[in-house]
């Protein structure tokens, strides 16, 4: 069985074992810039007592915190792998990436800064190991996990993002950038966030391949692969690849998952309970064929800061 073969039945196991632990959420709550911010904290219980990695998970546009808790699937993977999940809530359900600035009080949300606020309270608490600090999200919310690894390399071990590229004013902010680890996951067939790049209000916005080519030339990469992934089901209009940059410098890496066909939209292995179309009419396919999730923290926890 090769390598990819055994991660994707790893996954595949992971996904659909069922948990009979109770989760252990905590509502936290931070006075940052004179409001109130707030975030959800999942810490399995085998997890419980000790520093553990954290993977810090943004939702897109029109969501909440809680509702992409419940979709994204994360907290099973962490149930299994012992690590926490924190969901930040977003001011007016938009995130603070560069290009677009939300205003609190008359003043630019500083989510950075807030981000940072959580990481030290944790770690100061002993719940989690500051060297295993990661960020992901979907839409928006990747990227703002864009700018979240341009200013906190040395908080954040590996990003990883889902339905959209950089944009233009991120590239020119994150100059000197840093060496990432960085895992993209992107439909071809995505009408929200072209996979080929396009102008939105918030700027232009980078097509996939500009963002992992800047990525590669950051982390120093040399090498290339690509590999098709087994096709799990036939409905599925779409169909998955993973490209793989190899050869990079202080021990990171660049992957790409490319969906061909796949619209805007967060891949699981066996659609949510309710959604029988596997293919919308606007947010076009969802791959059937990786447990994002579970092929996120694969990639994750390759990596820690030295």
């Amino acid at each position: 069985m090769s390598c990819r073969s055994l991660r994707l039945a790893l996954s595949t196991c992971l996904f659909f074992i069922t948990s009979t632990l109770a989760h252990a959420d905590e509502n936290l709550a931070y006075t940052w810039q004179g409001i109130e911010r707030t975030a959800i904290l999942h810490v399995p219980p085998g997890a419980a007592g000790k520093p553990v990695p954290l993977v810090i998970v943004m939702y897109g546009s029109d969501d909440k915190a809680a509702s992409f808790q419940k979709t994204s699937g994360f907290d099973a993977v962490a149930d299994r792998e012992d690590f926490a999940t924190l969901y930040p809530e977003a001011i007016d359900s938009f995130w603070s990436f560069s290009g677009k600035k939300p205003l609190v009080n008359g003043v630019l949300v500083d989510d950075i800064g807030f981000f940072r606020t959580m990481i030290d309270d944790l770690t100061g608490r002993g719940i989690v190991d500051g060297a295993r600090v990661y960020a992901t999200g979907f839409s928006l919310g990747a990227l703002m996990t864009y700018t979240v690894a341009c200013a906190m390399p040395d908080r954040i071990a590996a990003i990883a993002t889902v339905s959209s590229a950089m944009n233009e004013a991120q590239v020119e902010s994150c100059k000197p950038g840093h060496p990432m680890p960085v895992m993209m996951i992107n439909g071809t067939g995505d009408e929200v966030q072209l996979y080929d790049g396009h102008i939105r209000p918030f700027g232009r916005l980078l097509s996939v391949p500009e963002t992992t080519e800047y990525w590669r030339r950051i982390d120093g990469c040399s090498g290339e692969s690509a590999e098709k992934l087994p096709h799990l089901n036939e409905h599925d209009l779409t169909r998955a690849s993973l490209v793989e940059w190899s050869g990079c410098k202080a021990d990171t890496g660049v992957e790409l998952y490319r969906i061909e066909n796949g619209g805007h939209c967060w891949p699981h292995l066996a659609a949510p309970a309710g959604n029988i179309a596997v293919d919308g009419p606007r947010f076009g396919g969802c791959s059937r064929d990786i447990e994002t999730p579970a092929e996120v923290w694969n990639f994750f926890k390759r990596y820690k800061i030295d």
